[in-house]
């Protein structure tokens, strides 16, 4: 086992992060007691908003207690400095690749398993919760508000904090900068639709993180990511109508789009390798 030097992380029990993020993906303990409350009274898309924020509120909590109550994080030093304006614009572009890259890697993954095991793909990609919040009508303002809160702002604050902000420096000093990053991303991404692109994406904000020693930058790439995502959702709901229903069939009619972003994401790898390269080595900020 690496010898792990004393730091502000050592008292970081991250495996707690870890539970409950797995947890979540299936399971938020006092949801159904709650929604119960209100079964003959809500429109199904508010029993998915309110299961998201008391995700939300539980992943919070347990940040809350593992980081700052119990292992006395010094949150300051963890969230660093304002990045600058050249830190940002490349953050942004290494994101646009990676949602590029995420896309081609999610048609190379589930066009094929989409025949050989559809039942499969529906459950675990097609049939995932909604982006855009529709009553067969109409697109109705506050859910979809409170959505586009929680994917754009919530989701990569919590995120950021937990795997990039705890979870990567507490085990980069237990068992290396490798471990850390490829472990970090692979748990982050594990729960995700797109594993493979959420693990690429993981591991792009790690080196940003790493790079820069400023969180504020992957949390503002990650919504950025997120609010793309949303946009894109939106144009193509409002195109269909509200009473639209993705299937696999339509997915799999759309695989150029998988071939269109692996030939995008081939020329821009093929461009960076001509780049001069930066000299900035991948460390953790001194906490």
């Amino acid at each position: 086992m690496r010898h792990e030097s004393p730091s502000a992380f050592s008292a970081v029990q991250v495996r707690y992060i870890v539970f409950v993020w797995l947890l979540l993906a299936f399971y938020v303990p006092g949801a159904a007691f709650v929604l119960s409350q209100f079964e003959n009274e809500w429109t199904w898309y508010w029993w998915e908003i309110a299961y998201l924020y008391l995700s939300h509120a539980f992943l919070a909590l347990t940040i809350v207690i593992v980081g700052v109550l119990l292992g006395k994080l010094p949150v300051k030093a963890c969230v660093g400095r304002q990045p600058t304006r050249a830190e940002l614009l490349g953050g942004l572009e290494l994101t646009a690749f990676l949602f590029v890259a995420s896309i081609a890697a999610l048609y190379a993954t589930y066009y094929p398993l989409s025949f050989v095991a559809p039942g499969f793909v529906e459950w675990w990609y097609i049939n995932t919760a909604d982006v855009i919040y529709s009553d067969g009508v109409s697109y109705p303002i506050l859910p979809n508000l409170l959505g586009l809160l929680s994917l754009c702002v919530v989701t990569p604050v919590l995120e950021e904090i937990a795997f990039r902000g705890m979870i990567l420096p507490r085990w980069t000093r237990k068992w290396g900068l490798r471990a850390g990053i490829v472990g970090s991303s692979a748990v982050f991404a594990v729960v995700h639709s797109d594993p493979i692109g959420a693990f690429l994406f993981g591991i792009g904000m790690c080196v940003l993180y790493l790079k820069t020693h400023s969180l504020i930058l992957p949390i503002v790439c990650h919504a950025s990511n997120n609010l793309v995502v949303w946009l894109l959702e939106l144009w193509h709901r409002i195109g269909q109508g509200p009473e639209y229903v993705y299937t696999l069939q339509e997915f799999q009619s759309e695989w150029i789009w998988g071939v269109i972003c692996g030939v995008v994401g081939a020329f821009w790898v093929a461009l960076y390798f001509k780049r001069p390269k930066s000299s900035v080595p991948w460390t953790l900020p001194v906490t």
